[in-house]
């Protein structure tokens, strides 16, 4: 993938967020409100993030990489999956989210790797809060239900990181077209 295509992809999924974010009507509110507890959202991140690893990082390993043990890795990585919806079931769509977004992070970053144009910086360091908030949220995952449940007690909060997410969006989409 190309510097150019996941500077838009993230751009344009951050404006969409922002967006949604700034003007929340009832449903979006209680789109939001229930999604760290969703069952749905969980089987979704979850499977999306286990294919994604499945695919994109364990199937392609060299002999140098443990390339003779991938199918023990990637058969311990779909167990973790497949039963982490057994004994740890709670907040399974905010790990899923966290993890699609660590491995979204990984892509990006490969794709700036080297490369010239100082506009990436805003991208590069974007994705780097990315990183830090997966990281967070993964490890303590009811901190993100209370956090998203101290921005909707006041419409100004949600609103506001709303906006922050939307120019930063429009931002990096605008600076995909100068690399």
């Amino acid at each position: 993938m190309s510097l150019f295509q996941s500077s838009l992809v993230t751009g344009v999924i951050l404006s969409v967020i922002g967006i949604l974010a700034i003007k929340p009507n009832v449903k979006v509110r209680a789109s939001f409100l229930a999604f760290p507890r969703s069952k749905n959202l969980s089987i979704i991140f979850i499977g999306i993030a286990t294919a994604w690893f499945l695919i994109r990082h364990i199937a392609f390993l060299g002999e140098a990489d443990f390339g003779s043990y991938k199918i023990l890795i990637g058969t311990i990585a779909l167990g973790t999956s497949i039963l982490s919806f057994i004994f740890v079931p709670d907040f399974l769509a905010v790990r899923g989210l966290a993890m699609i977004i660590l491995l979204w992070s990984r892509e990006v970053l490969d794709s700036a790797f080297l490369q010239d144009a100082s506009s990436r910086l805003f991208l590069v360091s974007v994705i780097y809060l990315l990183i830090l908030s997966s990281i967070y949220f993964g490890a303590w995952p009811y901190k993100m239900r209370d956090f998203m449940e101290w921005l909707m007690k006041r419409n100004n909060r949600i609103s506001t990181l709303g906006s922050f997410l939307g120019i930063a969006g429009i931002l990096i989409v605008i600076l995909s077209f100068s690399y």
